[in-house]
């Protein structure tokens, strides 16, 4: 009976460590989940709409000066 005890408690034991393993890798795994999830995520800063205007219109007079610059090629082969 003793042998079976102790085989018993050696199995009990291995049982334990391979969870502790397991749970330390899930640990493990959910933290740079969410450190990925915490880089991946941009900050978005709040600006007052004069700004947030302003902001517009310089991009809307950069898209047209770029528009202007490169005009349209045409096509000459027939």
């Amino acid at each position: 009976m003793s042998r079976k005890n102790n085989r018993n408690k050696i199995k009990a034991q291995y049982e334990l460590e391979v969870e502790k393993e397991k749970e330390r890798k899930e640990r493990l795994q959910k933290k740079r989940e969410r450190k990925a999830q915490k880089d991946a995520t941009m900050v978005v800063k709040k600006v007052s709409n004069k700004v947030l205007r302003r902001m517009k219109l310089r991009q809307q007079e950069k898209e047209e000066k770029e528009e202007s610059a490169a005009p349209e090629k045409m096509d000459t082969k027939e």
